[in-house]
């Protein structure tokens, strides 16, 4: 078996799709250090600006006459002029230094959104305002940074911030990056079964090191992930490994930067498995490793296609393929929310793993393969 697998990497290592796969997230990494560099200055200015934007676009939508002394304005309509000053105190704050201002300001602004949501005529401008989920994680993690006396930062250049704001990119489309690198694997094998007859092992041996290889140059791609932010520390620092994200997970909690990204490795390589024995289950039933491919995206965006099926389907594992919506809470926006936690993602995708597993050891039991 150790021969097998150790000829498996030999072979791997000078295939074109592990070196384009290397390259291309060489490439993201650095890019996308690129993009946060050029934002990184101003980052929480521009999101305030887009929030004025969004608030005075939400304000277009009354009547001139609300805005006069003696007209009739709604409740909505002061709570929306509130939320945009708060916004500005916030926009001001950041820029003249003053992060406890900004925090102040921040739990003020998610109390009046907190009340405008029950507020009559809040569904005409719904589109323009955080949702409830949102506004929730917004205001758990001024309050919680209030509470403690950390200070906001803006820094997202320095090692740990860039790899929570990267693993949460990551999270939304680490699946459809494995179904592509995996849709082809053993596809040579099924059609053309004398490839593999002259080595001394059984066929099920012979998919399951053609797995472990596949998994093996997920570590490799995993490390260079980390291998190309090392620079970062020399340039920026390591940053706060503790400072504080706020996550859905059952319930609204705030958790340090670290544990989110530990999180996130976990998510990554259990959907990496995943995703490998499912590619090589569904070569064997379709031959066709774009058919192949098609299936698993098709499976992984059904989810968002049907929301009615996460609610009437909560242990389907593809719920929990976009770890970043989870811990977003996400599900709690669908017309019917659910509560979608991470241990139970954990669980459901490592039952569907094992069980795929067990599937392809029983189906490729086929007895020793004899030398030719």
């Amino acid at each position: 078996m150790w021969k097998l697998l150790k000829n498996d990497f030999l072979i791997e290592r000078t295939n074109k799709k592990n070196m384009i796969a290397c390259l291309i997230v060489a490439i993201f990494v650095f890019g996308f250090f690129s993009y946060t560099k050029i934002e990184n200055s101003q980052r929480l200015i521009d999101e305030k600006a887009s929030e004025y934007q969004s608030v005075a676009s939400a304000l277009t939508k009354f009547q001139t006459a609300d805005a006069m002394d003696y007209g009739n304005g709604s409740d909505l309509y002061y709570n929306l002029l509130q939320q945009q000053r708060y916004v500005v105190n916030q926009s001001m704050a950041m820029k003249v230094d003053r992060p406890q201002l900004y925090l102040e300001s921040g739990i003020k602004l998610a109390e009046l959104r907190a009340n405008a949501f029950d507020m009559e005529g809040y569904e005409k401008v719904a589109t323009n305002l955080p949702s409830r989920t949102e506004n929730q994680l917004d205001s758990l993690f001024y309050q919680f940074m209030d509470r403690t006396g950390m200070v906001v930062t803006q820094d997202a250049l320095s090692f740990f911030p860039f790899l929570l704001d990267l693993f949460m990119v990551l999270g939304s489309f680490w699946f459809i990056f494995m179904s592509i690198f995996s849709c082809g694997i053993l596809i040579e094998e099924f059609h053309h079964t004398s490839l593999i007859k002259g080595y001394p092992v059984s066929f099920d041996k012979y998919v399951l090191a053609k797995c472990a290889s596949s998994m093996f140059w997920v570590g490799i791609l995993i490390a260079e992930i980390f291998i190309c932010s090392l620079p970062f520390i020399y340039f920026y620092g390591l940053g706060d490994a503790n400072y504080p994200v706020a996550i859905f997970d059952g319930n609204f909690k705030v958790i340090p930067t670290i544990e989110y990204i530990g999180i996130a490795l976990v998510y990554i390589i259990l959907i990496s498995i995943f995703t490998v024995l499912l590619s090589v289950i569904l070569n064997v039933l379709l031959k066709n490793m774009y058919l192949t491919l098609f299936v698993q995206l098709l499976l992984f965006i059904a989810p968002s296609l049907f929301p009615s099926l996460v609610s009437l389907v909560p242990f389907n594992p593809f719920n929990y393929m976009n770890f970043t919506n989870l811990l977003n809470g996400h599900s709690l926006e669908l017309a019917e929310p659910v509560e979608l936690e991470m241990l139970h993602g954990l669980i459901y995708i490592g039952i569907s793993t094992v069980l795929m597993l067990i599937g392809v050891k029983l189906f490729f039991t086929t007895g020793k393969l004899k030398k030719v």
